[in-house]
């Protein structure tokens, strides 16, 4: 038994702590034969003939030949009176905006005739004359008020 114990020691001294990872790369790949494939692309020449570069050269000599030949800035090019036509001229905004404060004034106004409005400071009663409807008889000792000098008030005072 003791042979059959350092067999099996021996076969765990010599077996790798760290195994081969075999779904993670082909079994029959060693280190050291690498094949890449040689890329066959034929790729065109590359130069200022291409036609994005024509097309930049054509665009840069219109833009400059426009640059140079366009009227000067004045009232009677035929752009600056287009666009006069669809703009709106400073006394239609002055009117606009003038008409716009007024309404947003009296949006303000309203709004602050609500926010700050108070009940009235006077009761008014549907009957008056139930303040002098109880009976005399019912009133305990010393809770008799002196209702003399009292004055009703009016909406004017």
């Amino acid at each position: 038994m003791l042979g059959a114990s350092r067999l099996v020691a021996r076969q765990r001294v010599f077996t790798p702590l760290v195994r081969q990872r075999y779904a993670s790369t082909s079994h029959g790949d060693h280190h050291g034969h690498h094949h890449i494939e040689e890329d066959t692309t034929v790729y065109p020449k590359e130069g200022f003939a291409t036609p994005a570069w024509r097309r930049f050269f054509v665009l840069s000599i219109i833009a400059g030949a426009v640059y140079q030949f366009a009227p000067k800035p004045s009232e009677e090019a035929f752009i600056t009176r287009w666009l006069a036509m669809y703009t709106t001229t400073s006394e239609k905004w002055l009117d606009m905006n003038v008409r716009h404060t007024a309404l947003s004034k009296n949006a303000a106004e309203g709004v602050n005739l609500l926010t700050t409005a108070s009940r009235p400071p006077i009761h008014r009663m549907r009957f008056p004359q139930m303040m002098d409807n109880a009976s005399p008889f019912n009133v305990p000792v010393g809770l008799n008020a002196d209702t003399h000098d009292f004055v009703a008030k009016t909406e004017h005072e």
